[in-house]
């Protein structure tokens, strides 16, 4: 706290110790949330969970059942995030309300997992739909310079950053709905896999969908095979898996409480950003699967790799524009999504950095990474957070990132929604602008559905979970270590 206060004494503050402007309107809170939803998932997830779950109906099952965790979760975080409007709002709360332990997990789990792990991810498709549009570019490369880029802004300025993701995101909510609009109204061939792909299934995939395709079959009988596929029953483990992986789509719905200590008007215009932007992103979610589901049905979303093996279709969006607009149409929006990642990139570093700052302002991290420069904006929290991304992207692969981010967050989600039943025990009289309406059942229905998503998600899969529970135990090692350097810190 000291050592902040003598980096930034600034005139006429709201935020107390930590020295924050309140600068974010409802407007721009509300801007951050849907940035950090609409991103790359919705143009990814779909083709990477797709063929597995084989249905439309397991396929539109799964996108629900993640948007009511989202939702419940969002009902939970606005309520405590207008309760008490700090820095890292989630953070701090599971800090207060389980101790040190489960702060330093739960913001941990934030940080390398919420923020670095789904930045590289979307740094990375970013990157992989760039090349798409120029051959010539490579995508990790691409990757690194648009973190190192967006790093710089959002280290010299709050307020530049702000204006930076209020342009994005209007250009944002625009494509997508375009996109929607486009794609419900327009007459739509359906998209058949190639000769070459039914071929490679008949080898690689023999039990598929696709190798199962009659020889000889026109358009038509390919289409209804391809519709009328076995596919998993409904809340098996495959769809369990596919709701973890599809989580990482709605990841962000939270973010507004992770710069609440600049929200102006929190009480109100925390809940309604929140809340508001998990409904609204939710319906557009649903709506761009039914797109999706027009152009093909989930068992074709394979495709075929440079190397000639088959795998999901991460790139389906970049598919369907290419298929609905034509080669010149469908570049022209490749190029718009591209901006797309850009901005759910843009808000992820800004709010990544709070993250770091508050838990260096509760003791967990030294002092100096919570430092605000003059004009409020935590440089030093920024730079470790694109420092630390920045070698994820070269080392890991898309498909993996999101069954561990999922995994990892959805027991982060769990932790916080005991935190709110534990200070509705312990804080009842404490004054709560907003309250989570039909309480106990929001955060009940939320930990009951993270459990299950656990669950299946290991006996579908059990690599993923068991290198969460790892990286979770790597955490509480390094904690001693983090300690000491805290303590150091402080000395000096």
């Amino acid at each position: 706290m000291e050592s902040t206060k003598q980096t930034f004494e600034p005139p006429p503050l709201d935020a107390g110790a930590s020295g924050q402007r309140r600068v974010i309107g409802l407007r721009s809170a509300t801007g951050i949330c849907v940035a950090s939803m609409i991103g790359s998932g919705i143009f990814t997830v779909t083709g990477v969970v797709g063929a597995g779950l084989g249905s439309t109906t397991n396929l539109m099952l799964a996108w629900i059942i993640a948007g009511v965790i989202a939702l419940a979760g969002a009902l939970t975080i606005a309520e405590l995030g207008a309760m008490r409007p700090k820095a890292s709002a989630q953070y701090v709360v599971v800090h207060d309300s389980l101790g040190p332990s489960w702060g330093y997990l739960n913001g941990m789990i934030t940080l390398f997992i919420g923020y670095i792990a789904a930045m590289a991810a979307i740094a990375i498709v970013a990157g992989d739909y760039i090349e798409n549009l120029a051959p010539w570019t490579e995508a990790k490369t691409t990757a690194t310079l648009l973190l190192l880029g967006l790093g710089v802004i959002h280290a010299i300025t709050v307020l530049g950053g702000k204006r930076f993701n209020d342009g994005l995101v209007i250009l944002k909510v625009l494509l997508v709905v375009g996109f929607i609009v486009a794609g419900l109204s327009m007459a739509v061939e359906p998209f058949l896999p190639s000769e070459e792909l039914i071929a490679a299934a008949r080898t690689a995939l023999p039990d598929s969908a696709l190798a199962t395709i009659p020889a000889g079959a026109g358009p038509t009988e390919i289409l209804e095979h391809l519709q009328n596929s076995p596919s998993p029953p409904i809340f098996s483990a495959a769809i369990g898996l596919a709701v973890v992986t599809i989580s990482f789509a709605y990841l962000g719905w939270s973010t507004a409480a992770e710069v609440a200590g600049e929200i102006r008007n929190p009480g109100r215009s925390l809940p309604i950003s929140i809340i508001g932007s998990v409904v609204v992103v939710g319906g557009m979610y649903l709506l761009m699967n039914v797109v999706y589901l027009r152009v093909m049905p989930p068992s074709a979303m394979l495709e075929l790799d440079a190397d000639g093996s088959i795998v999901p279709m991460s790139d389906i969006g970049a598919v369907v524009a290419r298929h609905l607009f034509g080669e010149f149409g469908g570049r022209l929006v490749i190029g718009m999504i591209v901006l797309l990642f850009v901005s759910t990139l843009s808000v992820s570093v800004m709010t990544s950095g709070r993250v770091v700052a508050a838990m260096s302002w509760k003791g967990q991290f030294p002092a100096s990474w919570g430092a605000l420069n003059e004009r409020g904006a935590p440089t030093l929290a920024i730079v470790l957070m694109v420092g630390s991304t920045i070698p994820i992207v070269w080392v890991s692969g898309i498909a993996a990132l999101f069954e561990f981010v999922g995994v990892l967050t959805t027991f982060a989600v769990c932790m916080t929604m005991i935190s709110v039943m534990v200070q509705r025990v312990r804080a009842p009289d404490l004054p709560r602008p907003f309250r989570i309406p039909f309480y106990p059942w929001p955060p009940i229905i939320s930990i009951g559905l993270g459990v299950w998503l656990i669950v299946t998600a290991t006996i579908e899969n059990w690599v993923p979970v068991a290198a969460s529970a790892g990286t979770l135990a790597a955490m509480l090692v390094a904690r001693p270590l983090l300690n000491q350097a805290t303590s150091g810190s402080k000395a000096r």
